[in-house]
């Protein structure tokens, strides 16, 4: 049996030094910080989330789970 996010490798794409997902959030490493959005998309995810119907106390933990997935994708695709 699958999860609901098998296929979440798929939504990753690399656009110079940041990582892009398909729903607009770009992530950049950081040496103290390490993966984290970028300032411009993160506001624009927050707001095409809460379109969505995402409850504003699920926000914090959807980006730290795109943000795992950046850190793996990018173990996977190297530069």
């Amino acid at each position: 049996m699958t999860g609901k996010h098998r296929n979440w490798h798929k939504a990753w794409r690399r656009d110079g030094a940041l990582l892009v997902h398909d729903s607009g959030l770009a992530v950049e490493y950081d040496d103290d910080l390490g993966w984290s959005a970028t300032d411009d998309t993160a506001e624009a995810w927050a707001a095409f989330e809460r379109a969505r119907g995402v409850p504003l106390h699920d926000l914090a933990a959807r980006m730290q789970r795109l943000c795992r997935e950046a850190a793996e994708w990018n173990e996977r695709n190297p530069i």
